[in-house]
């Protein structure tokens, strides 16, 4: 699994000077996206594909949520109905189910980073360019630090998971 780094930039100069550094740090052309709207110039930059922009992503995390929130509750009732009608061992296999399902739940909210489109809404509504620059987990905050400390103005504004193979 890629993590995905966003970074709020003020203009399409700026955008290419930190993906020409991320070049040079071995990030590929195509693990970098760029989006703007009111059909700002981007220049050569290479644009965020339509599963980035519709936030894809976001979809699928709120599909595995409610999934598991269901599941949850269905094996809440089972567990009701199990004890009022003394089927132990039911009882014990839906506990077991909901304590999965909680870990599970509980997993996801706290360490699966997720940073969506929505959040920047209100920048991009004022001219900013979104630079979405997928690396491997272990290369995150080398990625980060570098472009902070050599192009100040280059916002970080957090990380999301994606998944290569899925395009999202």
């Amino acid at each position: 699994m890629f993590r995905r780094l966003n970074f709020l930039l003020p203009n399409a100069q700026l955008a290419q000077k930190v993906v020409n550094e991320l070049s040079g740090l071995g990030v590929k052309d195509r693990n970098i996206h760029t989006y703007a709207k009111h059909d700002l110039p981007t220049a050569s930059l290479n644009p965020a594909t339509e599963n980035q922009i519709n936030d894809e992503a976001q979809e699928i995390e709120n599909i595995f949520w409610n999934g598991n929130l269901f599941m949850f509750f269905v094996f809440l009732i089972i567990l009701v109905v199990a004890m009022t009608t003394q089927q132990y061992m039911l009882a014990l296999l839906s506990l077991a189910v909901m304590m999965l399902s909680f870990a599970a739940g509980n997993f996801f909210a706290q360490h699966i980073p997720h940073t969506h489109m929505s959040e920047f809404k209100e920048a991009l509504n004022h001219n900013e360019l979104l630079l979405m620059v997928d690396v491997p987990d272990e290369k995150v905050g080398y990625i980060e630090n570098t472009i902070h400390r050599h192009h100040p103005a280059a916002f970080e504004g957090g990380s999301s998971w994606t998944l290569k193979s899925v395009d999202i």
